[in-house]
């Protein structure tokens, strides 16, 4: 009962605080002037105290315990003396530990903590070098710098409080005249869709902030960022998807609300409201989820998780938003994953009013336009199965029609699909190797030449940009318990081995049974190669024929191949992936299928459950002729034409 008081007091600020920010959005120059009391970064005064008030209230009690635990994690139990041994990787953990032990002195009064932060911010402002100075490490420092000058302005000693300021005034000019001039790369147009542009511009509008009022060069900064920024939202993906797969997403979306939550007070957020990545960024983090929601679908360079949160970002999206999807898979990944996810942003962003709710409602596929990625489930439980298909440009069609070509986290893999059962990967690439290749996908190579921007650890966006043939849109089809995609692929390979066609059709059944159709017509004697990455235990079922595969004993997975003067096999790999400075051995089952041809090549690939399973491992019931095939699986019989993407139950 003692609880909705303060729920009470909660609803009347967020009723009285967010609407007097959006006032500020009709002028196109945001207000800055409102920065005028401390603090000003996140909340203001009469917001710190309710934050106070709710430290010993869960959930708010669970977030703090976590991030005075994270925080003393990232310090350790002695601050740095200094910065020599950090690069820009390293340099972000503890600048990440002064924001917690900040925030937890803040709301608590820890004096443990305090210490901590006076210790941190005396080695900040006497090390000269941040890292390079000019990317992630020093921007994760100066926005570290910003909120403690601010949160803590009148616990700080005044010449601490000079060295801070002097120290953010020096490294904030060094990103400002990057950004202006264009300097480096993640300023320049190909970094507008890429994490580093949204961590530096997003940690120099935060450093406006906390300075403003107190330097003239305060104002030059936050339009700096507010320019950039506007740009960065006319290209960020409409359909809310992430080219870079979930890990980046989580870190990029983060500071983009970072920038976005910090600029309330003077810009409002209607830029946010009427943003189509903001506004539908939540719904592609939810269908992405594995079954279980404990781990997500990895694709680019991303793993199974998120590098930071994902809650702080979708309580942030369900506040902005009222989406109680996005407020209840915030909460079920934190339980997933035992609440190790907790950032200082979910305290500031959670709106306890806000009614958590479960996919159920909700379709069990999502098809995202702009980049052309399908997901599809066969329920909502934690046993499904998911299906992922991607098949449009590595920035999507909304940035490629604007002429934009970022590059980094992607790979060439237009036409690649994966299969979960659970959180089991069945079928997938074979995970972030060294060098992108396209043949680390499950995509056809000719010659053993595969899909423009290969070839190096960083996609080659030169490459890609200089070589792309015709790109089509994809077509799409919902029909009742399937989904549909037909596209031409053709132009996404180097003229000097790119066919006349590539067209590939997929047809996913209830979320579960997948059946691909690929049609090629070579532009002269061309070998075919084409590669299958699947779960380790896979076997050759002999009995059965060539072409015909158990995946997987337990779930019954099975795969078929059929394809006319095409040569089978299937052989073991093992692999070191190359992963934020870690190596993980990531191993499984290849299966190859080969021609050298002139002609017009047909292939049809099937991936599901056959009704006895392993035992007897058939999809493709019937001889396999044009464009249609009859195929039987555990949920029925069907009629397949590839043709119109239509299927038909028996």
């Amino acid at each position: 009962m003692r609880l909705k008081p303060v729920l009470g007091a909660l609803v009347l600020f967020s009723v009285l605080w967010i609407p007097c920010a959006v006032s500020a959005a009709g002028s196109s120059v945001a207000g800055y002037s409102v920065f005028k009391e401390r603090p000003r970064l996140y909340f203001n005064k009469t917001r710190l105290k309710e934050l106070r008030s709710l430290k010993d209230v869960k959930p708010y009690s669970d977030f703090l315990r976590i991030i005075r635990k994270r925080g003393r994690g990232q310090v350790g139990h002695r601050a740095p003396s200094n910065l020599l041994r950090y690069n820009e990787e390293t340099l972000r953990v503890p600048a990440n530990g002064l924001v917690n032990h900040a925030f937890y002195h803040l709301i608590t009064g820890d004096l443990s903590s305090f210490a901590t932060v006076q210790n941190l911010l005396r080695t900040f402002c006497s090390s000269p070098d941040w890292a390079s100075n000019e990317d992630l490490g020093a921007a994760h420092s100066l926005f570290a710098l910003s909120v403690a000058y601010d949160w803590l302005y009148d616990d700080l000693s005044s010449a601490l409080r000079l060295m801070v300021k002097d120290a953010i005034i020096e490294h904030a000019e060094i990103l400002d005249e990057i950004i202006r001039s264009k300097r480096l790369w993640w300023a320049q147009d190909r970094g507008l869709l890429q994490n580093h542009n949204y961590v530096n511009t997003g940690a120099l509008a935060v450093a406006g902030i906390a300075l403003y009022g107190e330097d003239r060069r305060a104002e030059k900064w936050l339009k700096t960022a507010e320019k950039n920024f506007d740009r960065v939202l006319s290209l960020l993906s409409p359909d809310g998807g992430s080219h870079e797969g979930i890990g980046y997403w989580s870190y990029g979306t983060l500071w983009l609300l970072n920038y976005y939550m910090a600029m309330a007070p003077a810009q409002g957020l209607e830029k946010v409201r009427d943003n189509g990545f903001l506004r539908n960024t939540a719904k592609f983090r939810l269908y992405a989820s594995l079954p279980g929601f404990q781990y997500n679908v990895d694709f680019a360079d991303s793993p199974i998780v998120d590098f930071y949160g994902p809650g702080a970002i979708l309580r942030c999206l369900g506040r902005i938003f009222k989406d109680g999807h996005a407020q209840w898979l915030a909460a079920e990944v934190e339980r997933k994953r035992r609440m190790s996810t907790i950032l200082w942003q979910d305290y500031v962003w959670y709106d306890p009013d806000l009614k958590p709710q479960g996919p159920q409602d909700l379709p069990l596929h999502a098809w995202f336009d702009n980049l052309g990625i399908l997901l599809t489930r066969s329920s909502w439980e934690d046993d499904a199965s998911l299906v992922f298909f991607k098949c449009g440009p590595p920035q999507g069609f909304h940035a490629l029609s604007k002429g934009n070509f970022p590059g980094s986290h992607i790979h060439p893999d237009a036409g690649h699909f994966g299969l979960w059962s659970g959180k089991r990967s069945l079928v997938n690439d074979d995970g972030f190797l060294l060098k992108k290749f396209s043949i680390n996908h499950n995509i056809p190579v000719f010659n053993k030449i595969g899909q423009l921007g290969e070839g190096t650890a960083v996609f080659m966006l030169l490459n890609y940009k200089k070589g792309k043939g015709a790109t089509p849109k994809p077509r799409y089809v919902s029909g009742n318990g399937y989904q549909g995609v037909e596209v031409e692929l053709a132009g996404y390979y180097p003229a000097s081995v790119r066919p006349k066609s590539w067209k590939r059709a997929i047809v996913v059944i209830n979320g579960a049974d997948i059946f691909v159709r690929d049609r090629i017509v070579p532009a002269g004697n061309t070998s075919i190669f084409y590669p299958m990455h699947l779960y380790r235990k896979a076997r050759l079922v002999r009995k059965a024929g060539d072409g015909k595969l158990c995946i997987e004993r337990d779930s019954g997975y099975a795969l078929n191949f059929h394809g006319e003067g095409f040569s089978t096999s299937l052989k073991r790999y093992a692999g070191l992936l190359r992963f934020m400075g870690k190596k993980i051995p990531r191993s499984g089952m290849l299966f190859q299928a080969e021609r050298k041809t002139s002609a017009p090549s047909t292939m049809f690939t099937a991936v599901g459950r056959p009704v006895d399973g392993c035992t007897n491992p058939e999809l493709l019931v019937s001889p396999v002729s044009g464009d249609s095939v009859e195929v039987e699986c555990r949920g029925g019989r069907y009629r397949i034409d590839f043709s119109r993407l239509g299927v038909q139950k028996l």
